[in-house]
C-alpha cells in the first residue's frame, strides 16, 4: 500500500549507512576489554546529543521491509531502550508515520515484522539478541556496516530515574553513568556474539568469522602482531574491505 502513496522504495541493499565509522571510542574500549572483558560504564559510540536526537520529536527516515525495500517516511523517536526493560523503546518498536505532522502513526513495527529502520541518523536492524541469553528479535544499533555489523545494544543501571547530570559533565559522561552498552558482533545469519564473549576465545572464534579469507583466518588463529583481540575492530574493517571487493 505505501507504493501507492508516493514514497519511493529501494532495495536493502543500495542503503548507505550514515555515521557508521568507528570512532576512537573503540580503541579505549578494546584496551578495557582485552583484560577484563567487562563492557559497564562504556560510552555509546552513537551521538545521542539533543541537537541529534530528542525523545519524541519525529525525524526523517524509514523502514525496511522483510523484502528488503524501503519505505520513507517519518519515525517517532524513543528512548534507547526501556528503563528497567519495561515499555516501548527504539529497541522494541518503530512507530512510523508517512507524513510529519500526522496525528496518528501509519504502522507500528515490532522486530519480528520488518529487517530494520533508520531514524534521525541512526539504523537499526533486527537480530536475535535481547540483552541476554534468550535469543529474541530485537532492534540492534547498527554501529558498523559491512558483512560483519557491529552493534549496541543498551539497558538503564539500577538507579536509572535517580541519576542527575553533574556541572560539566558532557552528555556521553552522563549517559555512561545511566546506560550499559553492550557491543554486539554479528554476520549474515549467524548467532549474534557480544564483543567480550567473543574476546575470550578469541584466536579460535574470530577465524569462524572470516574463514573464507583463509589468510586472515590463520594470521587470528595463529595470533599474530595485528591480529590479536586488541585489534577486533581493525580486523572486522579489513575483512569487511576484502568482502566488499570479492
Amino acid at each position: 500500500m505505501y507504493s501507492q502513496s508516493g514514497h519511493v522504495s529501494v532495495t536493502y541493499k543500495q542503503i548507505k549507512y550514515p555515521n557508521m565509522k568507528k570512532t576512537v571510542i573503540y580503541s579505549l574500549f578494546c584496551l578495557v576489554t582485552a583484560t577484563g572483558f567487562a563492557q559497564d560504564k562504556i560510552q555509546s559510540s552513537a551521538d545521542w546529543s539533543p541537537e541529534i536526537y530528542q525523545v519524541g520529536k519525529k525525524y526523517p527516515g524509514y523502514i525496511i521491509q522483510e523484502s528488503g525495500d524501503t519505505v520513507k517516511g517519518f519515525l517517532e523517536a524513543k528512548m534507547r531502550c526501556a528503563i528497567a526493560g519495561i515499555g516501548n523503546s527504539n529497541q522494541n518498536l518503530a512507530e512510523f508515520y508517512l507524513n510529519e505532522n500526522d496525528k496518528k502513526a501509519t504502522a507500528k513495527y515490532k522486530p519480528e515484522d520488518i529487517k530494520g529502520y533508520m531514524i534521525a541518523d541512526k539504523v537499526y536492524e533486527s537480530i536475535a539478541y535481547s540483552g541476554g541469553m534468550l535469543k529474541k528479535a530485537n532492534f540492534n544499533l547498527v554501529i558498523t556496516d559491512g558483512a560483519i555489523r557491529v552493534y549496541e545494544w543498551y539497558s538503564t543501571v539500577e538507579g536509572f530515574s535517580m541519576i542527575t547530570q553533574q556541572s560539566g559533565e558532557s552528555t556521553k559522561e552522563y549517559d555512561a553513568r545511566r546506560f550499559d552498552t553492550k557491543t554486539i558482533i554479528a554476520k549474515g545469519g549467524q548467532d549474534p556474539i557480544e564483543h567480550g564473549v567473543l574476546g575470550m576465545q578469541f584466536a579460535k572464534k574470530m577465524p569462524a568469522l572470516i574463514a573464507d579469507n583463509k589468510e586472515m583466518a590463520e594470521k587470528v588463529a595463529n595470533k599474530e602482531d595485528g591480529y590479536k583481540f586488541l585489534h577486533m575492530f581493525a580486523i572486522i574493517d579489513e575483512y569487511n574491505k576484502w568482502k566488499a571487493e570479492n
